[in-house]
């Protein structure tokens, strides 16, 4: 939320506070890293404690940093309501969802994944457009109230009232032991070298593709659209993450994995492509997000796929968090690399060049895992 959110207030706090794109990517790449830091000790209480236990009060406190941050009166209470997001609401985030839907699905896995990350895609859909209503009737303050209510009253309730467990020995959608009961360790998987090759992949992208989201907005209205067409060009990228992650969660649980990350993966070049055009006609731009929202749903649900396949669901939670807490720091990184590349020479036009061939190298990669069996889900399948 904090992520898919600071395009619309970029404006409007630079217009207050004087602060450039370069400070403002700052905040949101200190949580990033700090929800990095946090993620693999979040792993550990979610595989210890249950998902429930670490969700619930994560929503809460992430609902009072958007008070904190609808009360700030400067910088570093603005960099600290970010840092405490990405520790104390660490566990708001990918971890505890992967595992849940890991645990209860096995043959259906990418679809429930894809299902429930589409969730994110939404968020990148109605959240701007609700910030930059707000925004423009209530100011920017009542931009992150409105954002703290919405945490309360809807993502709470269905938290607390939604999510189950599952029960140890819990049965499940596919053959043989249940799937939490078998896999590597941390140890194991990382003498794999499939484990380092998802993450390199993985953080190359997600560095590009994260890097460009709270931009993207900014960089629009840079190049003369309206601020509503660019909430609207933003609420596209949304819907087409969502739709993106429900293609990809079906075709995922059909077809070799690999291959299905090739094609979503080269749309990311395509998209970056044409945003590197120095003028866009309208409708490209829009093709461009298009093909970027859908290759984003590529990034969180595809790795967390990957990981219960090659490593098992024993301890997911812990192999994934370390994994997603590097990507989390690409995350981090990418906005302010994006901001410092712009406060430096006045366009995108550098990292964006940059961004394409890094894309076309992970693609490449992805030929370096090897294949997984289709026989024995629900374990460590990778098969040498």
């Amino acid at each position: 939320m904090g992520l898919a959110s600071m395009g619309l207030f970029a404006r409007a706090l630079g217009e207050s506070f004087q602060w450039d794109r370069s400070q403002l990517s700052l905040a949101v790449s200190a949580m990033m890293l700090c929800t990095a830091a946090s993620l693999p000790l979040v792993g550990h209480l979610i595989d210890r404690y249950g998902v429930r236990r670490v969700l619930i009060p994560s929503v809460i406190l992430l609902a009072l940093c958007m008070v904190m941050l609808g009360m700030m009166q400067n910088y570093w209470h603005f960099v600290a309501a970010y840092v405490l997001m990405g520790t104390l609401a660490a566990g708001t985030n990918s971890v505890p969802y992967m595992r849940l839907l890991s645990s209860w699905f096995d043959r259906q896995r990418g679809l429930a994944i894809g299902i429930a990350g589409s969730g994110t895609g939404l968020g990148f859909a109605y959240i701007p457009l609700i910030t930059e209503r707000t925004i423009s009737a209530y100011g920017w303050r009542g931009g992150y109230f409105s954002l703290a209510l919405l945490l309360m009253v809807v993502t709470l309730p269905m938290v607390a009232l939604l999510l189950k467990e599952p029960p140890t020995g819990a049965a499940h959608d596919g053959d043989g032991p249940p799937p939490g009961s078998v896999g590597d360790n941390l140890a194991q998987a990382l003498r794999k070298r499939d484990f380092w090759l998802l993450a390199i992949i993985f953080v190359a992208l997600a560095g590009l593709l994260y890097g460009l989201i709270p931009h993207l907005v900014p960089m629009l209205t840079d190049r003369g659209i309206t601020d509503s067409q660019a909430a609207w060009i933003a609420s596209i990228f949304g819907f087409s993450a969502f739709g993106g992650r429900l293609l990809i969660g079906m075709l995922i649980d059909h077809f070799d994995a690999r291959r299905i990350a090739f094609i979503f993966f080269l749309f990311s070049a395509i998209g970056l492509g044409i945003f590197m055009l120095p003028s866009n006609p309208t409708w490209a731009v829009v093709v461009a997000a298009i093909m970027l929202g859908g290759s984003l749903g590529a990034e969180v649900d595809m790795l967390a796929y990957f990981t219960s396949r090659y490593f098992g669901l024993r301890h997911f939670a812990k192999i994934f968090g370390v994994l997603f807490g590097a990507v989390l720091v690409a995350m981090g990184l990418g906005p302010l690399l994006f901001g410092m590349v712009f406060d430096a020479t006045g366009s995108y036009q550098a990292i964006l060049m940059l961004s394409v061939p890094i894309c076309l190298v992970s693609i490449v990669l992805l030929f370096g895992l090897r294949p997984y069996g289709e026989r024995a889900r629900g374990g460590p399948v990778s098969i040498t």
